[in-house]
């Protein structure tokens, strides 16, 4: 009878004849090439099976890789639009500078033109008023620097006021448009000398009690006359801009638009006459002649 359990050879022993074949088949391997169509066979016969064996790695390694670049172009993103607002803000500041180095410029050529040298101090615009119908404006400037009452004071492309009141560091300037302000003009075509004084909220100038046969036309150029001893002479001051002529009245009205950008002020020029030279003192008497 038969036996119901077949004995297998133990595990040492397959191993063993495992080993030896792989041993045989390296040497006859290297010996000739009677083995690469076995070779080539169990490599086609493998090659699906290393794929599936291998899938789980690349597709790991795949993921790794794809977790780790999208990690990197996150950062990446954010940091340049960090640097992005950082350039935003650099230029927008840049373009401010240059803004505000144009107008400086302006304010210092405009002293350029004028006949006489004047010494010049920039100041800044602190405040403005909110009341259209008070034309005022408060700079940094005040007492320490100098400023005195009744002060000139220019933008560069022509008079805006005149200080009011002063503190130990800022100042009151007085708009010429404030119906409070008059100033002494002359045309610089004509050379005909008249009072300007502000319209208020308008925005504007009156020259008031001119003659209709006046020697004045839309678009002449108003200038300091210097005739108060206030304002140095040939300050620009305001163009002309409308002259009607009454017929059965006596005086003309002129009005006129001033130079200045008295509605956007925000640097300004305090300006000082040039100084007078000081009269020599008397030197010693001379000796009479002997006799």
């Amino acid at each position: 009878m038969p036996s119901l359990f077949r004995r297998r050879p133990s595990l040492a022993l397959r191993l063993l004849l495992a080993t030896l074949a792989a041993v045989l088949l390296l040497f006859l391997d290297q010996r000739g090439p009677r083995l690469l169509p076995l070779r080539s066979a169990l490599l086609t016969v493998l090659h699906p099976m290393q794929q599936a064996i291998d899938l789980p790695f690349r597709a790991w390694a795949w993921g790794t890789d794809n977790l780790r670049e999208r990690a990197a172009l996150r950062a990446q993103t954010a940091a340049l639009r960090e640097q992005n607002l950082r350039l935003h803000l650099q230029v927008q500041t840049l373009d401010a500078l240059q803004a505000e180095n144009r107008r400086l410029r302006a304010l210092l050529d405009s002293l350029a033109h004028t006949q006489q040298p004047l010494r010049a101090l920039i100041a800044g615009t602190v405040k403005v008023g909110l009341d259209p119908y008070i034309g005022q404006i408060q700079i940094d400037k005040g007492s320490l620097q100098g400023v005195f009452i009744g002060q000139p004071v220019l933008d560069a492309d022509g008079v805006v006021g005149q200080v009011l009141h002063v503190a130990a560091q800022t100042s009151q300037v007085l708009l010429i448009t404030d119906s409070r302000h008059a100033i002494p003009v002359k045309s610089v075509r004509s050379g005909v000398r008249a009072i300007a004084v502000g319209r208020g909220p308008i925005g504007a100038l009156d020259l008031p009690y001119l003659p209709n046969h006046v020697d004045i036309e839309v678009g002449d150029a108003l200038v300091t006359s210097g005739l108060d001893d206030v304002f140095p002479p040939d300050l620009p001051v305001a163009t002309v801009s409308s002259v009607n002529r009454v017929g059965e009245g006596e005086f003309a009205e002129v009005q006129a638009t001033p130079r200045g950008r008295v509605d956007r002020i925000q640097e300004v020029l305090l300006v000082w006459p040039a100084a007078q030279p000081a009269p020599a003192e008397p030197g010693p008497a001379p000796a009479a002649p002997a006799p």
